[in-house]
């Protein structure tokens, strides 16, 4: 980076704040002593603080103190509580419940009157089988990365049974994706029903995602397409499919990791009421692969899209 200039970019070009003429510099580490804390703490760090648990699993946390200007003071004993998790906490070893469904919550620490909190989601391992029958109406499943914030998905009745609404807005979050599991798993199978609505003779999109591999059932457009990053084309596959209004249909995306180096993505859709087919429409080897990923569901939908029959496996 050079020295005193800026750069940023537009959706035409590329802009630089800053003097015309600059000089390059190497790269030199700050030397200077890191100066010690003094007064009273102010501030209650808990460490790790961002964590992604499995069922049973056990994570000892540390309560570290600042003082108003940030600067550490040290670390020390702590009261410590959980919200909105389902295990046991003692000295700072956190212990995942053994079973049950997956979870999101905090671990605090109190020290003298300051609180401080660490944020943990829970996994639990494959298979899934989700049918939203046990959430509650209103509710999401709480693990699930930008499915919980008020107003983008809940879960509703529709025709009797509880599913999955994509809530229907016309703004910016209109769009959305949805991450339930860890950034580092591979080799797996995702299926779910969808129902896409119409309305003013125009219908959403939806789809689900596997090793950052998404597999779209394009309303509009009445087809199936399988891409890794949707402005880049080179590596999308895509076949015709005729998708009616209200209707629920089945989407199956699985991926492979081979043997060498690449990833093999395919997926399919029928309707939802009829057998599988044999089949797989998109069949695709990615040689500039994706070989880890969480799996998750896709939605670009102004007047709301229905999940259910949420399934995610390992590959045999």
């Amino acid at each position: 980076m050079a020295r005193g200039r800026i750069y940023f970019v537009s959706s035409d070009t590329l802009y630089a704040v800053g003097p015309k003429q600059t000089k390059s510099e190497q790269w030199r580490p700050v030397t200077a002593p890191v100066e010690p804390g003094q007064g009273p703490a102010t501030w209650v760090q808990v460490t790790p603080t961002e964590m992604v648990l499995k069922p049973g699993e056990t994570v000892q946390l540390h309560a570290r103190l600042f003082d108003a200007a940030g600067r550490f003071l040290r670390e020390d004993k702590a009261a410590w509580s959980l919200d909105k998790l389902n295990g046991t906490v003692t000295d700072g070893k956190f212990t995942v419940a053994s079973s049950g469904p997956g979870q999101a919550g905090l671990i605090k620490a109190t020290v003298g009157g300051i609180t401080g909190e660490a944020r943990a989601r829970v996994i639990p391992a494959l298979p899934w089988n989700e049918t939203f029958d046990s959430y509650a109406v209103g509710s999401v499943p709480p693990h699930w990365i930008s499915a919980t914030t008020v107003g983008k998905f809940q879960v509703v009745e529709l025709d009797g049974q509880k599913v999955l609404e994509k809530v229907p807005t016309d703004t910016l979050f209109k769009r959305m994706r949805v991450f339930m599991g860890p950034a580092d798993w591979s080799n797996y199978t995702v299926e779910a029903d969808i129902r896409i609505p119409e309305k003013r003779r125009q219908m959403g999109d939806a789809g689900i995602i596997a090793q950052r591999y998404t597999l779209f059932a394009f309303g509009n457009n009445q087809r199936l397409e399988m891409n890794s990053w949707q402005p880049e084309v080179a590596r999308a596959a895509s076949a015709p499919f005729e998708w009616k209004p209200d209707t629920w249909y089945r989407l199956k995306l699985r991926v492979d990791n081979t043997a060498d180096g690449k990833t093999r993505i395919r997926g399919k859709a029928w309707p939802a009421a009829e057998p599988e087919p044999a089949a797989w429409p998109i069949d695709r080897i990615d040689p500039i692969p994706n070989r880890q990923g969480s799996p998750g569901i896709f939605a670009d939908a102004q007047f709301g899209v229905y999940f259910d029959n949420l399934k995610v496996t390992p590959n045999q």
